[in-house]
């Protein structure tokens, strides 16, 4: 029988594996091998990402993969956030090289002086996407009329160099931004009749009551439109909603503001009843949010009945109900909008409605004892993701029901990211909770509980499977928790947050540790790439750092210390 080895594997095989390979890895362990590889090699588009990388890859990058293989790049991504200052990095590195063949840019917390550095590098960029959580004001000229997608959420668009009278147009299909002005908004979406999908939050509306806002053209290609507003006056998405003849999901998510009239104005069921008869005729999805100031006047009960009772609502099998939380009035449609939900419900239409929210991803959860006396609202999440736990209340008399509850709210196999806080934990509830999470991706527990990770095999492998862990800031992790607990139980971390003091534990030292650079040292943290560390004795010394200067980059913030290795 005729065995096979690696490379006799077809074509198609390895360009599915290469498919899991990062592009960095992809070149530095195939390229120059021999002449077949090459040759799969240079008929391969390129993904790059510099955002989580260490240096040594970064520069490697620069260096050899940019200048060499520039015609096969088609998607780049730079951060700020886990590679220090890394935007700057990849412009001093790459020697201003353009890259023309580049369609996807990500950039992840860049400055406005970057942006307008860096976009001039990609002149054929199709799709750009900013992460950032500052506020950002990005100039529309900017822009590049090539422009498919547009995904800038936390940043706003300078119109100020907008032609007015250019007929000209974005060819923009899919934009995502903040406005801080309704009347933006028109103004923009004149030069982007070609819209698809458009995501925009307004914060405020300057705008005179008195203004009439409408868009000369109307967006025929429009088929999704979601909307996140504060103290907008509904006249003006009524206005809005006239330019959108043709969409077939709207979600609206509307915030209580400064004026009490715009509360009314939203909940008004027969505006909303007009929308859908006369203007919105092709409408088919519908979700709605909208989150009011306490008043003991309004009646919920009587406001959810009417627009359970409109005729589109019925037709498209769509259900409404209210919340009362502690200092909101919600109405909002099943599921909710938000894939976000927290536990303080003391007064809810929500019994005896199952598996209402299966769309949840993410669930903030305080568990106290007010919660647990009231099992009639236990909300059932069974695909969260994401969960915060709190606990700042002595549980112990009521440990077994408080478990009870967590079982019935949601599936742990599917957790991906958990935060415990809280002051009254018991290292046995920790444990307990530890071991049904099998497929963890990063983890944020307080420091005192980093022991029950130890506990039994079963919480071990589970621990072997984060990457990110953060604990808490208000202890210091000494050298002896690192060495014979923390490397041992989180043997694949690349992130991680912790505090220290520096007159009582050698940071140097830890650090070293860590890297398998003390003492030849074998058990380490090999993967590491980021640290957050906060100083409980002092501010930052630079001079602690000069001896480790020649293999990490850092970014002293006060109290905080950000390295990149």
């Amino acid at each position: 029988m005729q065995r096979m080895n690696f490379e006799s594997m077809p074509d198609e095989i390895f360009l599915e594996i290469f498919d899991y390979v990062s592009g960095c890895d992809l070149i530095y362990s195939f390229y120059n091998l021999n002449q077949r590889f090459n040759s799969i090699i240079y008929g391969i588009r390129l993904f790059l990402d510099l955002s989580s990388v260490q240096q040594k890859a970064f520069l490697y990058t620069c260096h050899n993969i940019l200048p060499n293989f520039s015609s096969q790049i088609y998607s780049m991504k730079l951060s700020n956030k886990q590679t220090i200052d890394g935007i700057n990095y990849y412009i001093e590195q790459s020697k201003c090289l353009q890259q023309e063949q580049v369609k996807v840019l990500v950039l992840i917390e860049p400055t406005i002086e970057q942006f307008i550095k860096l976009i001039s590098y990609f002149p054929s960029i199709k799709t750009l996407v900013v992460k950032t959580t500052d506020y950002l004001v990005l100039p529309v000229e900017y822009l590049a009329k090539s422009l498919r997608v547009c995904r800038i959420g936390n940043c706003q668009i300078d119109l100020s160099a907008l032609n007015q009278s250019d007929s000209s147009s974005y060819s923009i299909e899919d934009l995502h931004v903040k406005m801080s002005d309704i009347k933006h908004l028109f103004t923009l979406l004149n030069s982007m009749i070609y819209l698809r999908r458009l995501t925009c939050h307004i914060s405020e509306n300057s705008s005179s009551q008195n203004t009439i806002l409408r868009s000369d053209k109307p967006l025929m290609f429009l088929n999704y439109l979601k909307l996140n507003v504060s103290s907008v006056a509904f006249k003006y998405i009524e206005n809005l909603l006239d330019v959108c003849p043709n969409l077939t999901a709207l979600t609206y998510t509307y915030a209580t503001g400064t004026e009490p009239s715009h509360d009314n104005e939203n909940t008004d069921y027969d505006r909303w009843n007009e929308i859908f008869t006369k203007k919105l005729l092709r409408l088919k999805t519908f979700d709605l949010h909208i989150s009011l100031n306490i008043d003991q006047q309004r009646d919920l009960i009587f406001l959810t009945k009417k627009f359970q009772d409109l005729t589109f609502f019925q037709q498209n099998h769509i259900r409404i109900i209210y919340e009362i939380t502690s200092y909101k009035h919600i109405i909002c449609t099943i599921p909710l909008i938000k894939s976000h939900l927290t536990n303080y419900l003391n007064k809810s239409s929500l019994t005896n409605i199952p598996n209402a929210y299966s769309r949840i991803r993410h669930f903030d959860l305080v568990l106290n004892e007010t919660i647990l006396n009231q099992q009639q609202h236990t909300i059932r999440c069974p695909l969260v993701h994401s969960f915060y736990l709190g606990l700042y209340e002595n549980i112990a008399p009521i440990e077994q029901q408080s478990r009870l509850l967590l079982n019935q709210s949601i599936s742990f196999v599917y957790l991906k990211h958990f935060e415990l806080y809280g002051t009254c934990i018991a290292d046995g509830f920790v444990a307990q909770l530890l071991s049904k999470m099998t497929n963890l991706n990063s983890l944020t527990l307080p420091l005192s509980h980093l022991m029950s990770c130890q506990i039994n095999e079963t919480i071990c492998q589970n621990m072997k499977r984060i990457k990110r862990l953060q604990l808490a800031l208000t202890e210091s992790l000494s050298f002896d928790c690192i060495n014979n607990i923390l490397i041992p139980s989180f043997p694949n971390l690349n992130s991680m947050s912790f505090a220290i003091d520096n007159k009582n534990h050698s940071f140097e030292k830890i650090l070293l540790t860590m890297l398998g650079k003390c003492d030849n040292e074998k058990n380490y943290l090999k993967y590491l790439m980021f640290l957050e560390i906060f100083a409980l004795d002092q501010d930052w010394n630079p001079n602690l750092l000069k001896s480790l200067e020649e293999f990490i980059r850092y970014k002293d913030n006060y109290r905080f210390l950000y390295i990149w290795l």
